[in-house]
């Protein structure tokens, strides 16, 4: 059965595509069938994909105008393991149609006060979104993302993010390896398999799996 991982954050650039591209690429890695869902006007995922070399499907699926429910079955009919949704910034049509189908929500959120913010009206919409509908199956893990150990602010986002109150994942650095995998056309599972980088993916994605586990 395909597994629905949605990426979403209220803000930009806190590493969406980023954590949805080398996110797929892990799960290939190990494996399993993956196409990333880009919904977002921008195509950066698109963009990424260019020279396919990724291994993997990346479809634009931008969701137009009283098109949801098309938008809908052509995610869900993926024939995959798991599909990784790519959303744009806001809290609009897409943030919800990607909330109402997901099995496994990710919320990276960057170590700025506006990331953490933006972090904090990110989960309090999923939130009424699950109370209004209780049969929500989604598991919520927000994800620090551009984190640098030694500054101040990348020492705290875990204990802030874990002040909202859900699953924090381990964080992903500032690393220079993820702007070159982009610059590639690959993963940094390609790139640079024995980077600082890659060694995050591994372990976040053991993390995220561990989440999927059946309870």
């Amino acid at each position: 059965m395909m597994i629905v991982i949605s990426i979403v954050q209220q803000k930009g650039g806190v590493g969406k595509t980023t954590l949805a591209v080398n996110l797929a690429g892990e799960l290939k890695s190990r494996g399993s069938k993956v196409t990333v869902i880009d919904a977002d006007p921008q195509a950066s995922a698109v963009v990424w994909s260019g020279p396919r070399k990724l291994g993997f499907d990346v479809r634009a699926e931008v969701l137009e105008d009283d098109r949801l429910s098309q938008w809908i079955r052509s995610v869900l009919k993926q024939p995959v393991d798991y599909a990784i949704v790519d959303t744009p910034a806001g809290l609009g049509p897409v943030f919800d149609a990607a909330v109402d189908i997901a099995d496994l929500i990710l919320v990276p959120c960057g170590p700025s006060s506006l990331d953490l913010n933006a972090a904090r009206v990110t989960l309090s919409r999923i939130g009424s979104s699950q109370r209004k509908d209780p049969g929500l199956k989604a598991r919520i893990v927000t994800v620090p993302t551009r984190v640098e150990a030694q500054t101040p602010e990348g020492q705290q986002i875990t204990a802030e993010l874990e002040s909202f109150g859900e699953v924090v994942a381990p964080p992903l650095s500032h690393d220079v390896y993820f702007v070159r995998a982009f610059t590639q056309g690959v993963s940094v599972r390609m790139a640079a398999p024995s980077s600082n980088a890659a060694g995050e993916m591994r372990t976040l994605a053991d993390f995220l799996l561990e989440r999927l586990r059946p309870t």
